[in-house]
């Protein structure tokens, strides 16, 4: 990826985030990226193709860091590890976190992206998976996601409203409220 080519997905991503679909123009990202809307389009044939590739990037991003895990063999600790590299990425990547939330049930997404992004999450799905067979985990691993990304978009939403609290504390807690929705 080019320098001007990273600069469009940066602002993209940053603008969107902010103002939503609707609300943002290519030529409004072209401004932010400092490249022309031609430019922009060299790259994305419209706005809905630069959202997609987007998400897809921006998912990427977010699965590559959380899925560095150290604990693959005790559900329970590598769930905590978990569960703090997302918090962590969310937290240190605010734009990026954001958009994800913003797009994950858009129909701006396509099938194909939608696709692909499962494919990206198959190493989440396929160690659940391990665990579900040796019934330490009770529910379908879809329901566990919606579950566990609902607990973090709160999660994130209380740290955002009360800054002057410990972060690892409000970790410890809201796994703690997590793991006995899922632990059977």
């Amino acid at each position: 990826m080019n320098d001007k080519q990273q600069r469009i997905i940066e602002s993209s991503i940053k603008i969107f985030s902010k103002k939503g679909y609707g609300s943002t123009t290519t030529a409004e990202i072209a401004r932010d990226a400092k490249v022309s809307v031609g430019t922009l389009f060299n790259y994305y044939s419209n706005k809905q193709q630069l959202v997609n590739e987007l998400y897809l990037y921006a998912n990427k991003d977010y699965c590559d860091y959380t899925k560095n895990l150290e604990e693959k063999n005790d559900f329970k600790k590598g769930m905590i590890e978990l569960w703090g590299k997302c918090i962590d990425y969310a937290l240190n990547n605010q734009d990026i976190f954001r958009f994800i939330v913003i797009f994950r049930n858009s129909p701006v997404i396509t099938d194909e992206t939608i696709k692909q992004i499962n494919d990206e999450s198959k190493f989440f799905e396929n160690v659940y998976n391990k665990f579900r067979k040796r019934n330490e985990v009770k529910m379908y691993y879809d329901l566990f996601s919606y579950i566990m990304f609902g607990c973090l978009i709160a999660t994130l939403e209380f740290i955002e409203k009360n800054p002057e609290k410990e972060i690892n504390h409000i970790k410890e807690i809201s796994f703690d409220y997590l793991w006995d929705g899922v632990n059977p």
